[in-house]
């Protein structure tokens, strides 16, 4: 290098943790070509370096940008060496793209978050676009509610999110691997659901499996069950699942005519007809599920009279039956429980069986208080009292929802089935009690019986009443304590109790949960009797 020639100092950034210049890549490899060709320049026969005075340069403003704030130089002279050079550009190369990376990592996941969800969930989100049906033709666009509709509606009446537009299909839907989403979560990856040909039937199965919900949470024991037993017919699967996830889906998003729900109600009525005349090879018990599904949500989404007709034949076809309570017999008495009649005047016989179910239950009270009895059955003591895992079941509440605030949207609308699945688990347990009084034994069994299922499944934690009153029905103790009747009558006394007031349904209940505590009721069964014989 020439004497008169001044030392380079390159403005090359320097790492801001190993005090190393950094430029970018292509920049910083032409400086090095640069700077070695300079120094290499000179000869052997330059004359001796003069040893020259470095001045610090005064520095450039700065930008705001966060990397310039960061730069420091690094300076090149005679006695820097090949090597340090090449380190240094490798550093700074490696550290723009581990920059660049982290930009894009954060990017892709703001726009994975914005505009997809995760792989799987138990509540789907929306999709991108609507798959059109082989046998109906596609939801039109002007059955989608607009902002104001839906606003306008009872959604807001029930404290739930306004839904603009109803799920699509996944199409439309980019999936950077060979599987989709759904294929990736859905029940059914071999195709074995009967009577699911398009991904439009795929998304209703979906919506039972992980949408449909109560105010007490999933209850995914019943769901599973029903879906399991319909799976053993197509007719049984269309009544069940498809169309009533249809209906349901345009209740969801207040869609008064939709083509899809049109569909499968047309299908399953033309199906069950069919079944009556014998030209569909379908059995008893699978008729009577189907039955049993089309009086369901006929009853919610529907005409209740036609409800009335479903329920009647189902009855007539499983009424004769004893023994082991099959799948299908348990959804016709779960059907029958949880459905609302129309409201009429109740007769002076159904007044007079109410007001006696509580006289037999408040002598039950006085003969399990006995000292003897207490002695011998001692958890008949305890098994109703606050601490015990029944009480956050039976009692009056309150009851918060498991369910997140989000999905609230899916919890079924207009149907109270926990208080009602109560009043019929505190008549069930009543009459059971009732059934087995004769014997110590199996009195204290029926309650072991009944405080193993409520831990088994968690009830104490997640209450749910909809699930215990079905348990109940499976009747799933020894064959000494069970009563095929006592399913029955406990529905027909609770078709009675429908017809009551509300403030009456709710005293009729704190009467039955004292006696099963033991307690005298605060408002006794007299002044119950009085306020409903009495006249109006």
């Amino acid at each position: 290098m020439s004497a008169d020639r001044l030392p380079l100092a390159d403005s090359t950034p320097l790492d801001s943790t190993s005090g190393v210049r950094g430029t970018s890549s292509s920049e910083s490899e032409q400086q090095l070509d640069e700077l070695t060709n300079t120094i290499s320049s000179g000869t052997s026969s330059d004359p001796p370096q003069i040893p020259v005075r470095l001045r610090r340069r005064r520095h450039l403003p700065m930008s705001d940008d966060q990397s310039s704030r960061n730069q420091i130089f690094y300076f090149v002279d005679s006695n820097s060496s090949s090597r340090e050079k090449r380190a240094h550009v490798m550093r700074h190369h490696v550290q723009e793209k581990r920059r660049q990376r982290k930009s894009s990592h954060s990017r892709a996941d703001g726009d994975r978050r914005g505009s997809r969800p995760l792989r799987y969930s138990p509540w789907p989100h929306k999709r991108t676009d609507v798959d059109n049906h082989d046998d109906y033709e596609s939801i039109a666009p002007q059955e989608v509610p607009s902002e104001t509709s839906v606003n306008g509606h009872s959604l807001i009446r029930f404290g739930l999110p306004p839904v603009q537009s109803p799920p699509e299909s996944v199409d439309g839907y980019q999936s950077p691997s060979p599987v989709t989403m759904l294929d990736a979560s859905r029940k059914d990856p071999f195709n074995s659901l009967p009577g699911v040909y398009s991904r439009d039937d795929q998304e209703l199965a979906d919506y039972w499996t992980n949408r449909l919900t109560y105010w007490s949470g999933q209850n995914k024991y019943i769901k599973d069950l029903v879906f399991k037993a319909a799976m053993s017919h197509p007719l049984c699967f269309q009544a069940v699942i498809l169309t009533y996830c249809a209906r349901w889906k345009a209740q969801l998003y207040n869609l008064q005519d939709s083509k899809e729900a049109h569909y499968h109600l047309d299908k399953a009525v033309q199906g069950i007809e069919e079944a009556k005349i014998g030209s569909a090879g379908v059995d008893e018990d699978n008729l009577a599920l189907a039955l049993s599904g089309m009086s369901l949500h006929e009853d919610r989404f529907g005409d209740k009279q036609v409800a009335r007709k479903y329920e009647d034949q189902a009855v007539e076809i499983l009424r004769s039956r004893s023994g082991t309570q099959s799948t299908v017999e348990v959804f016709m008495h779960y059907v029958r429980y949880v459905m609302i009649p129309p409201p009429m005047e109740m007769s002076e016989e159904g007044k007079r069986w109410l007001v006696s179910f509580l006289h037999a239950a408040e002598q039950l009270m006085h003969q399990h208080s006995t000292p003897s009895y207490l002695e011998s059955v001692p958890q008949r003591r305890t098994a109703f009292q606050m601490d015990s895992p029944l009480f956050p079941l039976l009692s009056s509440g309150p009851r918060p929802s498991q369910v997140p605030q989000d999905y609230r949207m899916y919890v079924v609308r207009n149907a109270p089935t926990q208080e009602i699945t109560r009043t019929a688990a505190l008549i069930y347990i009543t009459a059971a009690l009732w059934d087995l009084a004769a014997s110590e034994n199996k009195t204290g069994r029926f309650l072991n019986h009944l405080h193993h299922l409520v831990r088994l499944h968690n009830l104490d934690r997640y209450p749910a009443c909809e699930t215990f009153i079905w348990l109940l029905l499976e009747e799933g103790y020894g064959a000494d304590l069970k009563e095929s009747e006592r399913g029955w009558s406990t529905g027909e006394l609770l078709k009675m109790h429908k017809q009551l007031r509300p403030d009456l349904q709710f005293q009729y209940n704190e009467i039955l949960f004292s006696l099963l505590m033991l307690h005298p009721p605060i408002r006794g069964i007299d002044a119950f009797e009085e306020e409903l014989l009495g006249p109006i």
